[in-house]
C-alpha cells in the first residue's frame, strides 16, 4: 500500500510494512533535486525508530543514569540534533566515570559529586587504561560543550569511540574484581567447600 502526496518541492509517500508481524503504517517524506524536474530523494520517515546501545548489566549496576543519557543522546543524533547530542554523550561520560569512582570510593562520595571530571579521572580511577582513556574522552567531550575546539580533527564519533573503550576497560576491571572476590588466594573455605553451591 502507498498514497502519494505532492507539494511543490517535496513528496511525501504513506507506506505500510509488507512484514506481516509489522504491518505499521509510516511517511516517507521526499525533497525535489534541484534541477532534475521530478527527481526526488528520500530524506526522512516517520515514525522513526530509534536504535539505541543495549548496555550490559554490569555497566547497568555501576551507573543506570549513564544508560540512560547515553540513550537520550543517541536518539538526538539520530534526528540530526548533533549540537545537543555532543555534550549529552559528555554528560553520560561525567555520569559513568563519577558513578564507578564513588563505587571505587564510598567514602569519598561527596568530594567525587562536586569535583570537576579531569580532575576527578585523576584522583579516583586507579587503572592506568581506564584513566588513559576516559581523560582523552573527556578532552573530546569537552570540545562539545566549549565555544573553541582544541581537537579541531576529531568529532562526535571519536568522542564515542572513547567511551566504548572506557565501557570495555571499566567492565573488565569490575568483572576481573568480583573474580578475584569470589575465588581468593588459598582457595575456598571450609563453609564455601561443604555448601551445595559448590557441589
Amino acid at each position: 500500500m502507498n498514497v502519494s502526496f505532492l507539494f511543490r518541492t517535496r513528496a511525501e509517500r504513506v507506506f505500510q510494512c509488507p512484514n506481516t508481524d509489522c504491518q505499521i503504517l509510516f511517511i516517507a517524506k521526499y525533497d525535489q533535486i534541484p534541477q532534475q524536474g521530478h527527481n526526488y530523494e528520500w530524506k526522512s520517515s516517520v515514525p522513526f525508530e530509534f536504535l539505541t546501545t543495549s548496555h550490559t548489566e554490569t555497566i547497568k549496576s555501576i551507573s543506570a543514569d549513564f544508560c540512560e543519557i547515553y540513550a537520550q543522546s543517541e536518539k538526538a543524533e539520530q534526528q540530526g540534533l548533533n549540537l545537543v547530542a555532543g555534550p549529552g554523550y559528555r554528560k553520560a561520560l561525567e555520569f559513568l566515570m563519577k558513578d564507578y569512582a564513588c563505587m571505587l570510593e564510598p567514602d569519598k562520595k561527596d568530594a567525587i559529586e562536586r569535583m570537576l571530571l579531569g580532575p576527578c579521572i585523576a584522583t579516583y580511577i586507579k587503572s592506568d587504561q581506564i584513566k588513559a582513556i576516559a581523560k582523552r574522552a573527556a578532552w573530546l567531550g569537552n570540545d562539545e560543550t566549549h565555544y573553541v575546539r582544541k581537537w579541531a580533527d576529531k568529532d562526535v564519533n571519536d568522542l564515542k569511540k572513547l567511551i566504548s573503550l572506557t565501557l570495555h576497560w571499566v567492565e573488565a576491571e569490575k568483572l576481573s574484581q568480583d573474580i578475584i572476590k569470589d575465588m581468593p588466594e588459598g582457595g575456598p573455605t571450609e563453609a564455601t567447600r561443604a555448601s551445595p553451591a559448590s557441589a
